[in-house]
């Protein structure tokens, strides 16, 4: 009887530490497994969408000239033949972004920065000098911020000098007006 209990007894202890290990590896491995389903989810997950690549179906809506946002990549021919002159009323469809200084959602804010791809939680939309458009409201006005918001911004066209890979705004709207915008603008007016 002696070494039939002895048997069971290490046969019950292999058992504990099986499932022990068993244990040890299944927690760790769900744990890395749910990072990185997390992290895929929150890549693919766009703040908005990318309008970089659109081009306006027509060249002007209520006298201000659509913004093409690969006309104004300073190695495009677009810009240097025929692309925005300084003076010019523009209005553009574009994500909400703060600037250099930071903006929390909710405040308000009389300067921020339009960009075509507000990215993801995970990778940022990209910050080139020639793809960023700085908004001025008229003195003494201010707007809610909601980063990553799809808004029209029209107003008078400014073109500034500097480096196009650089993170300073090579372009400006002064005295610029917003409003939101849909997703069902997107077709609308582009293609």
């Amino acid at each position: 009887m002696g070494t039939k209990h002895l048997r069971r007894s290490r046969t019950y202890k292999l058992d504990v530490l099986s499932r022990r290990a068993l244990r040890g590896l299944i927690v760790p491995t769900s744990l890395v497994s749910f990072a990185a389903v997390a992290g895929v989810l929150l890549s693919v997950h766009r703040s908005g969408p990318d309008l970089g690549a659109l081009i306006p179906r027509v060249p002007d809506l209520d006298g201000y000239t659509l913004v093409a946002w690969s006309n104004l990549e300073r190695g495009q021919p677009a810009l240097k033949v025929g692309g925005l002159a300084g003076g010019t009323a523009a209005r553009v469809l574009v994500d909400m972004m703060d600037g250099t200084q930071p903006i929390h959602d909710g405040q308000l804010t009389a300067c921020f920065v339009l960009l075509p791809d507000a990215g993801s939680a995970i990778h940022p939309g990209h910050r080139f000098g020639d793809q960023m458009i700085e908004v001025r409201l008229p003195a003494g006005e201010k707007v809610r911020f909601s980063e990553g918001s799809l808004v029209w911004v029209w107003g008078t066209w400014r073109v500034l000098a500097g480096n196009p890979d650089g993170h300073d705004p090579l372009y400006q709207l002064v005295d610029a007006r917003l409003e939101s915008a849909t997703k069902a603008d997107i077709p609308k007016y582009f293609r």
